[in-house]
């Protein structure tokens, strides 16, 4: 009777089910189904992620569409998985025999394993993404363009083989912070190798000609949301368009002159008395570039909740206006 006991146990159609939800194909291994359970998890993995890797292939609606496929791939493919661990368990009731990786602390060791994986804990998830990689943005050094609690998704195709590295003034890329490689902020680039950058007050100059326009007017501030007192916006000049950057009423500004170094590009953040960048620890290294900023995939105000309205906003000509 021992002996029947510890190789025949009852599978739980329910505890099959919370394993799933654990970790998508565990509920398969509990089902003694491990080659099935390994099929659903890489699936769960890889398909969402390839179709996120598209996002950065087209243009329009395209990206959004990518994204949305992929996050519905993810939840259909989770949940399919633990429908059908669900069934395995109910098919097996008592006439399971008990394989030797049926144990409970194996469930925990996947479960924590797979959530370590999932953080970068254990593997850099940076080499995963290979064209696209998704960023929250923290500060509003970006803002009106890119907002505190933006998540973007950048285009990891930076080609640095041409001329000049196939960057352009006017793009927001995503660069490892020169005083510390472990992290990332995204700017605009302002000013290539050789370009001399003078900055006087609110006025910003590329090789002699003056990149800022006019002010920005009421009434389109006001469909912009910038609608703060204590700050005005200016249009501001591109090699390929023209984008709007804001400043702080009543702030006293350093002017300076600069040449940007070979290798290396000038960059500035939109908002521009609310910013560190060039201006504070100067230029930054060409191959210190990752990514161009593509895609707003979701926003979400800290006070306010859901910005509906910046889901899908495309960044891939970085520019608030053509």
């Amino acid at each position: 009777m021992e002996t029947t006991k510890a190789r025949f146990r009852e599978r739980k159609p329910l505890f099959a089910l919370a394993l799933s939800f654990f970790m998508t194909g565990l509920g398969h291994v509990y089902n003694g189904k491990p080659r099935k359970g390994v099929l659903f998890f890489l699936a769960s993995s890889l398909i969402p992620l390839l179709l996120s890797q598209m996002s950065v292939v087209g243009r329009g609606l395209f990206p959004l569409a990518t994204l949305g496929l992929s996050v519905a791939a993810s939840l259909g493919i989770y949940v399919w998985a633990a429908v059908d661990a669900w069934k395995l368990a109910k098919r097996s009731g008592k006439n399971y025999r008990l394989k030797a990786y049926n144990k409970l602390a194996l469930y925990i060791v996947l479960v924590v394993g797979s959530n370590l994986l999932s953080y970068g804990a254990i593997v850099d998830l940076e080499g995963v993404f290979f064209w696209a990689a998704p960023y929250r943005i923290p500060t509003g050094a970006m803002a009106p363009t890119i907002l505190q609690g933006d998540f973007i998704m950048a285009d990891r195709r930076v080609d640095h083989s041409a001329e000049n590295h196939g960057l352009q003034r006017g793009e927001l890329v995503i660069f490892k912070y020169p005083l510390d490689k472990n992290r990332v902020f995204v700017k605009r680039i302002v000013g290539l190798p050789g370009d001399e950058i003078t900055i006087k007050g609110r006025e910003l100059s590329v090789n002699g000609k003056s990149r800022t326009g006019k002010e920005v007017p009421r009434e389109e501030r006001a469909r912009l949301h910038l609608t703060q007192d204590d700050k005005t916006a200016f249009y501001e000049e591109s090699d390929s368009g023209t984008y709007i950057v804001q400043f702080f009423e009543g702030v006293e500004r350093k002017d300076m002159a600069i040449t940007v170094p070979e290798g290396s590009c000038f960059v500035l953040g939109d908002n521009r008395d609310n910013s560190m960048d060039s201006r504070h620890w100067g230029a930054v290294p060409l191959n210190d570039v990752v990514a161009r900023a593509k895609q707003i995939y979701f926003s979400i105000d800290p006070d306010d909740g859901i910005r509906w309205e910046r889901i899908g906003k495309p960044l891939e000509n970085h520019l608030v206006i053509k």
